[in-house]
């Protein structure tokens, strides 16, 4: 993984406005960034980071001399995109590329895998031509291997040759022709499904078995002419001789004329003599059909397509070197790209021509990676499996293999090549990690004999017996916080392979809180991640882990860091008890599912018809079984284009829950529709729910009624909501009318199963004894107070503006208001907002107003930014002697970090900690947002929508500190409850409600109230950062940033012994009222402040009567006498008078 803090450029600002002393703010004005002035992240792939793109990662590795792959990951305008890269040097003696199809070019589709699998030498492979998908799979365009012309299209369209070792992108077509009688005649097309009418096209031994006759309309006159080594042997006008799936015998090729073709063969007789030329219009060497030209001389095109999985092949300007694109599409981390975007992201990467190769779910890409054996799939077919294709590209490398190679070592959590897995290269202390090593010959496959492995220092034990000894893997435990670099060595070469260290094991969780299988004859798998008090998340090997699994299961370690859960019948709860360097976990487990009925059909009047391409209707109709259903007339005659025929409801559907899966009766005619279910997901983007099948496009080849399962996709953000019924025609040949029926749509929701008691971490960033007071710097939050202007008088309006009294009255350096202080979001709303901050804040303090969703709730964001100015900022607050930290503000209203698809803030995010990075004056980062990255309670409501964001957000901000060793802390609201934790060394603060009813439970946060963060900029520098050990010490964040909460307090009880017999123990404990009857007990998130006479608190020394620990609230008689404890919370203090005897 590659992630850089270098600087970008700078962002232009619309004003700076110095607004007290120390400190300045800077609106973030959306502007375009200066082009980047600094070179790529070592190691990378340059030209990744365009499109106006955030967030990228990207992790190398080599595949063969001169073959290089790269896998990245970025969010750019419109949404995610993952892909991968191939770049090749074609001056590489050893490397060259060939078109590989099934033998035939018809009825012979395989998947790229099994094209690659055909050739030992074959070190990656991508899918190749467009072709007659479920129909002759024949490729479209003019496709030349090794072997000669494949086939040839009747019109010229793009391809990728080379030519000499020279690559070019070039219109190819046929240019074939026969010779007969003195003349020479014009072939149309070899091999190719685009048999135009009024031509003639050759079928030889290369076409395979697929009927010709089903490539010409049955109205159409013909001409069949069979030549045998040159000779006429049979000529007719009946398509009966080509109707059969028969292949074309060697020698033999078939001329096959339609309308005025068929006349022009009508002059050929049986014992003519026939010379055929079989070549294309361009002499190559090797060809693979394409579509849109891309870039042209380094201009890209104006041609544009929607959003998919795309393949493209892009070439220097020299014609010596390739990138080999392939974009995953239909993935919740990868929507796809469009042609525009694909050209852009060419002209990046510094190719001067490029080509669109096939996509959507052809898209594949297979690599053998340095140090293994075989090529294995790389990206994610967007079928959910490999589509089978007419033909690939493949990539072959005839190096030496008796040549010496290199050393190659990694983690074995770590894939041998794509994205780095989180945590893989980290561990805590006490736990292991295993390490796999191997040599390479000279084509940098895996090679026999092993080297050795050196692990210096102290940092790193090793757990197996095989010290200085050669091996293949080496297993190690973290033994102290640091960093630790292993090398792994043969005879010629080495590698090193870092690993960090933690702290210790604070507790574990598990990849599903609850395992839900979905039936007693499927399988499930679980995996473990452990976390240290700072929020560091690593992946647990097996062999750390202690299993006992309840009755029904059966757990057996599948992999280094993976449990397959094995069902003994249907129907059952269960759990499993893990346990982890003394730690206990419990996942509850579930077998089958149940099953919610999300439209009856009983209302399928109300449903309406839309269509692409197509006409047609619904109306009622039987269901199976005597239910109601829908009828689906339409027409996919009337064009050959992709056409589809809709089912709409009369409004969008929303599931329930997190299906596994959404299931459909349908009643079909076996014609071959494409059924899908068109969703917005969560996050607002629109996807289509494939059938469970797994075929690249499963057809309704059935008759009668058949129940038709639609996994949802793992990572798909919830909830969603089914807004259309589809069925799609995408073959050219296939035109017709039909009547489907559709009924009883389902989802698929796991049973209900009883959760363990949820254990929250309480984080010590929170102060349970004592203030913030002293520290140099100290920022006042609130957020959530949601008033509306109908009502400015109302108990909300009061709680807000009590609030606010309260924080001026503390004299902090900044207000952030984090979010949703209003309700609404109407203009009459803010500014209503404005006028109780001008009268209750004024000039007294400075402030900032963060913009929450409910700024925006019934309005535009227009609405906010009109009264209350950018809504994302950022800007310095000086500390003490030459320290400052950079306080950073952004706009979550969307429930997004990329509003519409927006990159601006987040690039605007990216300047900004570059500039932290490199500003010795800076020693932290604060980011405020309205939604946190993660909601710690169940229902994980009220967290960024966007997965993929949020974790992309926190893996930046965990390696800002872990690369500038300097701090950094992200505050939120949203989420109703008060709550801090930590994620990767970055403490995260969650400020509660300050007017509106909490969500949580008040024992877990949910009070009213404000909180104070206090910061001492001097402590910022993570000390470690700059000695030989660049790991922070655990806890080391807490001498940076310190939070207390203050909860709103309208009264206060102390429960306390009055007396006590000298070495007894007693509870005491402390509960505050707010709100009307809310209880809320004095113990972590609520800060208080302990005091007393003659009273040793927490660890406090000197005579004593009495000796109190706040934390468990335990009050100990030391001595004879009579002491006094007293608590403060927010201001309102109470006390105790203890006797002791």
């Amino acid at each position: 993984m590659s992630i850089s803090f270098a600087r970008r450029g700078s962002v232009a600002a619309l004003a700076l406005v110095v607004l007290s002393a120390g400190w300045l703010m800077t609106p973030y004005a959306a502007a375009k960034p200066a082009p980047p002035t600094s070179p790529p992240p070592t190691g990378g792939l340059a030209g990744l980071d365009g499109a106006d793109s955030v967030y990228l990662r990207q992790r190398g590795t080599a595949i063969a001399p001169g073959l290089n792959l790269t896998s990245f990951q970025r969010l750019q305008p419109g949404g995610w995109v993952t892909g991968h890269v191939m770049t090749a040097d074609l001056t590489t003696p050893s490397l060259s590329l060939d078109v590989a199809d099934g033998g035939t070019v018809s009825a012979s589709n395989q998947t790229v895998g099994e094209f690659a699998g055909t050739d030992d030498r074959v070190v990656a492979a991508v899918n190749g031509d467009y072709f007659d998908m479920n129909a002759s799979d024949a490729p479209v365009g003019t496709d030349v291997s090794s072997a000669g012309l494949r086939s040839a299209g009747s019109t010229p369209r793009e391809a990728f040759t080379i030519s000499g070792g020279r690559a070019a992108i070039q219109a190819l077509m046929s240019a074939a022709e026969y010779a007969a009688g003195g003349s020479s005649t014009k072939i149309g097309s070899v091999n190719s499904p685009t048999f135009a009418a009024d031509s003639i096209g050759l079928f030889n031994s290369v076409w395979g078995s697929y009927p010709i006759a089903r490539l010409i309309p049955a109205a159409d006159a013909v001409r069949v002419v069979r030549v045998v080594d040159g000779v006429v042997t049979a000529v007719s006008d009946d398509r009966s001789g080509i109707t059969d799936a028969e292949a074309v015998p060697a020698g033999t090729s078939i001329l096959v004329g339609r309308g005025q073709g068929a006349e022009t063969l009508a002059a050929l007789t049986i014992g003519e003599h026939v010379d055929l030329t079989v070549k294309a219009s361009a002499d190559v060497d090797l060809a693979v059909g394409g579509s849109q030209r891309l870039l042209t001389d380094g201009i890209p095109t104006t041609e544009d397509q929607v959003t998919a999985g795309r393949t493209a092949i892009g070439i220097g300007k020299d014609g010596s070197r390739l990138w080999v694109v392939s974009i995953d599409g239909r993935q919740g981390d990868s929507h796809g790209m469009t042609i525009q975007e694909l050209a852009a992201m060419m002209a990046d990467l510094g190719a001067w021509n490029a080509l669109n190769l096939d996509g959507g779910g052809s898209t594949t890409l297979v690599a053998r990676a340095a140090g293994t054996t075989e090529p294995t799939l790389t990206d994610r077919p967007s079928d959910g499996n490999q589509r089978k294709v007419t033909n690939a590209l493949v990539f072959r490398s005839t190096a030496a293999p008796s040549a010496p190679g290199d050393a190659v070592a990694r983690p074995e959590l770590q894939p041998a090549a794509g994205l780095a897995v989180d945590g893989a290269a980290e561990l805590l202390v006490g736990l292991s990690r295993t390490i796999t090593g191997t040599g390479t010959d000279g084509n940098l496959a895996a090679a026999s004999g092993g080297g050795r492995f050196r692990v210096p220092g102290r940092t790193l034990s090793i757990v197996s017996d095989q010290e200085q000894k050669t091996s293949d893997t080496l297993v190690v435990r973290g033994r102290d916080t640091g960093a630790a670099t292993i090398t792994y060595a043969n005879r010629r070469h080495r590698t090193d392979t870092k690993i960090t260290v933690h702290g210790p094991v604070q507790r574990i969780v598990a990849s599903s809180q609850v395992l839900s299988i979905p039936s007693g004859d499927a399988t499930g798998t679980l995996s473990l991640t452990a976390i240290d008090p700072d929020g560091y998340r690593v992946p647990v090997e097996t062999r750390d882990v202690t299993v006992s699994a309840g009755d029904g299961i059966t757990v057996a370690a599948d992999g280094p860091a993976s449990f397959t859960i094995t069902p003994q019948r249907d129907l059952l709860s269960t759990k499993i008890n893990f346990t982890v360097a003394g730690h206990q976990l419990t996942v509850p487990v579930t077998v089958g599912y149940q099953e919610t009925q999300l439209a009856d059909f009983v209302d399928a009047g109300s449903w309406t018809f839309a269509a692409d391409r197509a006409t047609g209707s619904v109306a009622p109709a039987d269901g199976p079984d005597g239910k109601a259903g829908l009828g689906l007339s339409f027409d996919f005659s009337t064009s050959t284009a992709t056409r589809g025929a809709y089912a709409v409801p009369p409004a969008p559907i929303a599931v329930p829950g997190q299906p596994q899966a959404l299931a459909l009766w349908i009643k079909g005619n076996g014609k071959g529709e494409w059924p899908r279910l068109m969703i917005t997901k969560g996050d607002g983007t629109v996807t289509n729910l494939d059938p469970e099948q797994g075929a690249s496009n499963p057809i309704i080849s059935w008759n009668g009624w058949q129940q038709v399962r639609f996994p949802v996709p793992a990572g798909t953000p919830y909830p969603i909501t089914l807004t259309k019924i589809r069925f799609m025609e995408t073959r050219s040949d296939a035109g017709y009318t039909d009547q489907l029926a559709i009924a009883d749509l389902r989802a698929q929701v796991p049973l209900d199963t009883e959760l363990p008691d949820q254990v929250w971490p309480h984080d010590p960033a929170v102060i349970g004894n004592g203030t913030v007071d002293r520290r140099p710097q100290r920022i006042a939050v609130l957020s959530d107070t949601q008033f509306v202007a109908r009502d400015p008088d109302s108990p909300i309006v009061q709680a807000g503006r009590r609030t606010l009294r309260e924080i001026v009255a503390a004299k902090p350096d900044l207000l952030v208001i984090d979010g949703d202080f209003v309700d609404e979001g109407s203009p009459a709303d803010l500014q209503l907002a404005q006028q109780i901050l001008d009268q209750e804040i004024g000039t007294k303090i400075p402030y900032v107003y963060v913009p929450g969703n409910h700024e925006i709730m019934g309005g535009k964001i227009s609405n906010f930014t009109d009264v209350f100015g950018p809504a994302a900022t950022h800007r310095d607050l000086a500390g003490p002697g030459r320290t400052a930290i950079k306080i950073i503000t952004l706009d979550s209203s969307s429930g997004t970090l990329h509003p519409a698809g927006s990159t601006d803030q987040l690039r605007m995010l990216q300047d900004q900690l570059a500039d932290a990075a490199s500003d010795p004056k800076i020693t932290g980062v604060l980011i405020f947002d309205h939604h946190p990255v993660d909601d710690p309670q169940p229902d994980k409501a009220s967290q960024l929508g966007d997965r993929y964001e949020a974790a992309a957000l926190a893996r930046t901000l965990s390696a800002f500190t872990a690369e500038t060793g300097k701090s950094v802390a992200q505050v939120n609201g949203h989420v109703g409850i008060f709550y801090t934790d930590a994620a990767g060394g970055v403490t995260r603060v969650i400020n509660g409600n300050s007017g509106k009813t909490p969500s949580g439970t008040a024992a877990q946060g949910g009070f009213t109230g404000w909180t104070m963060l206090g910061v001492d900029p001097r402590h910022g520098r993570v000390a470690a950062a700059a000695s030989a050990n660049p790991v922070p010490a655990t806890g080391e964040r807490l001498g940076w940033l310190r939070v207390e909460t203050h909860a709103r307090v309208d009264d206060l009880s102390l429960d306390a012994p009055a007396k006590l017999r000298r070495g007894a123990s007693a509870t005491v404990s402390a509960t505050l009222i707010q709100d009307g009857d809310r209880r809320v007990p004095v113990a972590w998130p609520v800060s208080a402040r302990w005091s007393g006479d003659r009273v040793r608190i927490d660890d406090d020394h000197g005579p004593a009567v009495l000796a109190f620990d706040s934390a468990t609230g335990r009050l100990t008689a030391l001595r004879s006498g009579t002491a006094t404890l007293s608590v403060t919370v927010n201001g309102v203090t109470r006390t105790a008078t203890v006797t002791v005897s």
